[in-house]
């Protein structure tokens, strides 16, 4: 598939409109009407078959007569001459056509993107709306508005959602940077438009509006993988938010629902519940204002206010700030006699913009506070506009290290118009109505919260890596030998228990009585379109509601686990259901050793595991059940995010009677990098990392280590000597881009680790692994001096050559294919 540049959607340098038309109610007249008024930088050419002007420009009657490819085509002609048209593009070198069309059919819609690749175009459409670019007077769309830049990217499945947002922010004058429609086909999709902005330097955050993902992977492989690996690699970037159409009301639909949102969650996107709550909290988080909690200090004018906001953020499990001693008796003396200086704060209805200005000192000051919103009711005492600029003007002078974010929200209309646009200037959240400012400011600290969460480092529990994957495959095959599509209780005990999952024995039946009193359990395997293989936990009813089970993802980790079971029933009120902690603990193992399982058998296509239940604050699995089919290929093709690659685990032995044990990189491996970089030297780090690094951090390490394996793969290389525990002493590492044509390597190593020839085994494993990717070059930064790294290069093939940028670096690059 040819690869897909963001630049020539977003900034192409020329542009070619098939079917530019004048014709009143045409798809061709709108879009000619708005790339004309839309003042585009680069070449337009205008393309009609019957006039040599449109719209008072010039036009061409046919594509040959263009001086030259376009580098984005956009097509507004009826659908039988699509997919001549696209053969014509693609002859002449254009990069990507923009199908405003809608096709007749699905089978139509194939046939043209069919075309496409064979001519190696990228297709957006057909039945785009198009897509805008308003800081390179890009409108290539069918919006009625063209909104002003800004610094939000806005990805829509269809216009009928996309030019309502756009109506809306431009009269709240909220910008873009970057907008697009993706209409009805499966070329160019969210992963690859995700790729693109999540390195746009004009984008601080993206919003998405999606129903359902697809894409044109084989029917084996989870759809969604590509998907969830963009979202995964824009989100450790920039804010990643999402609102989802189509929740429905019946079971399966809510079940959907609860997978994709359990899904935004892993990959760190930060869903919202409407298209309004989408661009405020957008807004909020693109000011990247800071967060450090969720207590809350409440301030205004008036106190009815200032309690809608105190039962907003209680109903949204927010906190009600605590004020310090020092600011109690500080606020007391601002506030009239007789009123009390709680939270909410309220400073009157005559409150002047001294006493605003004051109000938001003295809370700046007190670190018992993690955000303030101030809130202000339209008087004919006082001006808005001023009591907003005081706001602004004490957080101008507000002392260095302030913890506290302010949002603002003046209530009313014309005459708080121009207080919200002073707010805006400054860079200040300023929301309609105390509703929308709580639910920003909530918003973003569970986006923080969550985005620790995601980097949090799980325990090393070395039994999850040990199943006996032979005897289970041995069990899968004699089933499927013998014509049987399920496991006998014997064989579902025998392969649970090399997963190390112990069944309750219960004299030959097939389940374990749940004992009086005890909630019962279950563990499902459960089919996604999307997501493939993923499992649902919560009660034995299988009526239970979706607040009461939960969705994971396989594969899973501690952390991971008790971060999926914290949404549901059992993680949220553990003490009201008889759950102890321990045996939270012990659930969320038990999920991770199912999700293993899951991962490790590709032909185990129904799981369940039913009752679940606790005994003497032990887990208990009473019965299961295991159904199994045929599946060719890899396990970890049909999971949308990919597992621990353990088939690339090797042992090298040494000559001293030790070992060398290479294999990937896992979560549980930071403290081990701490270690390591701890033994480095700073030439050795300078080496690696091209300048001076005294420390990694948290998020450094969890960068390093908890690596997305479907785009990077790094090698972990210990050293097992007789008689002493291992200790690593090297890690080589690959990062490809999403399209696989390129990787970036690095090779770093301990000193007690060189001169074994470990720089050489590590580089042809990773040149294997590239090759067995199907990434088309392999290309690495070496510092000039480091001539035994550029030497070894040489010896295996590569071409060395200076960095234009940067002539101390030299760039190795090996073309794989």
């Amino acid at each position: 598939m040819p690869t897909f540049s963001s630049r020539s959607l977003f900034n192409p340098a020329s542009i070619a409109l098939i079917g530019a038309s004048e014709r009143p109610g045409s798809i061709g007249a709108a879009l000619t009407r708005n790339l004309l008024a839309g003042g585009f930088k680069g070449e337009l050419f205008l393309v009609n078959r019957h006039h040599a002007r449109v719209q008072n420009m010039p036009a061409r009657q046919h594509l040959a007569d263009l001086p030259r490819a376009p580098e984005l085509a956009v097509i507004a002609t009826p659908p039988p001459t699509v997919p001549e048209l696209l053969t014509t593009l693609g002859r002449h070198g254009a990069r990507i056509t923009l199908i405003a069309t809608a096709a007749g059919s699905r089978d139509e819609a194939r046939i043209w993107r069919d075309v496409a690749r064979s001519q190696g175009l990228r297709l957006l459409g057909p039945g785009s709306c198009g897509v805008i670019a308003p800081r390179w007077g890009l409108n290539a769309s069918l919006s009625p508005v063209f909104p002003r830049p800004g610094h939000l990217a806005l990805i829509a499945p269809e216009g009928s959602v996309l030019t309502p947002i756009l109506e809306w922010a431009t009269a709240q004058d909220i910008g873009f940077s970057s907008i697009v429609a993706l209409g009805d086909g499966d070329d160019l999709n969210y992963d690859e438009v995700l790729d693109g902005l999540s390195h746009d330097p004009d984008t601080r955050a993206i919003l998405l509006v999606l129903e359902t993902l697809s894409s044109s992977l084989p029917t084996e492989v989870a759809t969604a993988r590509p998907f969830l690996s963009a979202a995964r690699a824009a989100a450790q970037i920039k804010p990643v938010l999402a609102v989802r159409l189509g929740r429905g009301g019946d079971a399966f639909s809510r079940q959907t629902d609860a997978i994709y949102d359990a899904a935004f969650r892993r990959v760190g996107i930060l869903r919202v519940q409407s298209l309004r709550e989408l661009l405020w909290t957008a807004e909020t988080l693109e000011l990247d204002s800071p967060v450090t909690g969720d207590r809350l200090a409440i301030f205004g004018n008036g106190r009815g206010l200032g309690l809608l906001a105190a039962d907003a953020l209680l109903a949204e499990g927010g906190r009600l700030a605590r004020w310090s001693s020092a600011t109690q008796a500080a606020l007391a003396d601002l506030l009239p006699p007789g009123v009390a200086p709680t939270n909410p704060l309220d400073l009157g209805m005559d409150a002047d913009p001294a006493r605003f200005a004051a109000a938001v000192t003295l809370l700046l000051r007190d670190t018992e506070i993690d955000g303030l919103l101030a809130l202000h009711a339209p008087s004919a005492l006082n001006s808005a506009t001023d009591a907003a600029n005081a706001v602004i003007e004490a957080l101008v002078h507000s002392p260095p290290g302030a913890r506290a974010g302010v949002l603002a929200c003046w209530l009313g209309a014309d005459s708080v118009r121009e207080a919200r646009r002073r707010f805006q200037t400054q860079g200040i959240p300023s929301y309609d109505t105390p509703n929308d400012a709580i639910h920003a400011f909530m918003h973003r600290w569970r986006h923080r919260r969550h985005q620790l969460a995601l980097m949090e480092t799980p325990p090393d529990l070395p039994e999850l890596f040990g199943a006996d994957l032979a005897t289970g495959r041995q069990l899968i095959q004699t089933a499927l030998a013998e014509g049987r599509d399920q496991l006998t209780t014997a064989e579902t005990r025998t392969l649970l228990a090399a997963h190390g999952i112990v069944l309750a024995s219960n004299e030959g039946t097939s389940a374990s009585p749940v004992p009086p009193g005890s909630p019962a359990w279950s563990i499902r395997l459960v089919h996604d379109p999307a997501f493939g293989p993923v499992l649902r936990f919560g009660p034995s009813e299988t009526a239970a509601s979706s607040d009461e089970y939960v969705i994971a993802l396989p594969p899973l980790n501690p952390v991971l686990a008790r971060e999926a079971l914290r949404h549901g029933r059992i993680g949220q009120r553990p003490q009201d259901i008889g759950v102890t902690e321990h045996a939270l603990n012990d659930f969320a193992l038990m999920l991770v050793k199912v999700a293993q399982l899951i991962a490790d058998l590709g032909e185990v296509v129904e799981l369940e595991l039913e009752p679940i239940f606790t005994v003497a604050d032990r887990v208990v699995v009473g019965g299961a059940r295991i159904g199994v089919a045929t599946f060719a290929g890899p396990a970890h093709r049909r999971l949308a995010i990919r597992p621990y690659p353990r088939e690339l685990e090797e042992t090298v032995p040494l000559p001293d009677g030790g070992a060398l044990l290479i294999r990937p990189v896992r979560p549980e491996d930071e403290p081990a990098f701490v270690a390591g970089f701890a033994r480095l030297s700073p030439e050795e780090v300078r080496m690696r990392f091209m300048h001076t690094v005294k420390e990694l951090t948290h998020a450094d390490m969890a960068r390093l280590t908890q690596i997305d394996y479907d785009r990077e793969m790094a090698l972990g290389v210990l050293r097992q000597r007789p008689g002493q525990a291992p200790e690593g002493c090297g890690v080589a590492r690959l990062v490809g881009d999403p399209d696989r044509e390129g990787a970036e390597f690095a090779i770093i190593l301990t000193q007690d680790a060189v001169g074994m020839g470990l720089s050489s085994l590590l580089l042809r494993r990773l040149i294997s692994y590239a090759r067995d990717q199907g990434i088309h070059e392999l290309f690495g930064e070496i510092l000039a001096e480091n001539q035994p790294m550029l030497a070894l290069c040489r010896a295996m093939g590569f071409t060395i050559k200076s960095c234009p940028e940067d002539h101390g670096v030299m760039i190795a690059t090996l073309r794989l294919t």
